[in-house]
């Protein structure tokens, strides 16, 4: 699955105990950091370029980061069986002005791009959606899940 992810974003990961999930950079990874021993293992493969993640206990929610030599992608690390992943492919999101709706709520609108997705807080309060306060609108990564106050709303390119 292609992640669009907008530089700064946090995004999150699910990985499982039944398979090794790999996540795919776009140029080689400089360093990384994040978690600790007893929750996964991690190997770095493809020339340097991907993180293959297996983990070694369930449960477990940490942050992550990766240093590529021009940028950084801060994610977060969760267990899940139900939403893990297996490949994801990192790509580079680019804001649009042709978009679909995906979903409409009486608190929001969520937009679709071909390479990001268009968020509108129809709320006269902020709203947090990921680790991202919008007061009114905002372009978001596509691809990883969407959480609006925690509760999750997107989910591999489809409105919950």
């Amino acid at each position: 699955m292609s992640y669009y992810i907008i530089s700064g974003h946090i995004f999150t990961v699910f990985l499982s105990m039944s398979h090794l999930t790999s996540i795919n950079f776009p140029s080689k990874i400089q360093d990384f950091v994040g978690g600790i021993e007893a929750d996964f293992k991690i190997y770095e493969l493809n020339k340097g370029k991907s993180l293959v993640f297996e983990p070694k206990q369930k449960g477990f929610s940490r942050n992550f980061i990766t240093f590529l030599k021009d940028q950084k992608y801060h994610y977060n690390l969760k267990y899940s069986e139900e939403f893990s992943n297996k490949d994801i492919e990192i790509k580079q999101a680019q804001k649009c002005t042709y978009f679909t709706l995906l979903k409409e709520t009486p608190t929001y609108q969520l937009f679709e791009c071909p390479k990001s997705l268009f968020f509108i807080n129809k709320l006269n309060s902020p709203v947090k959606v990921n680790e991202l306060t919008i007061k009114s609108k905002s372009y978001l990564s596509k691809g990883p899940p969407i959480f609006l106050d925690k509760k999750m709303i997107y989910y591999q390119g489809r409105a919950l």
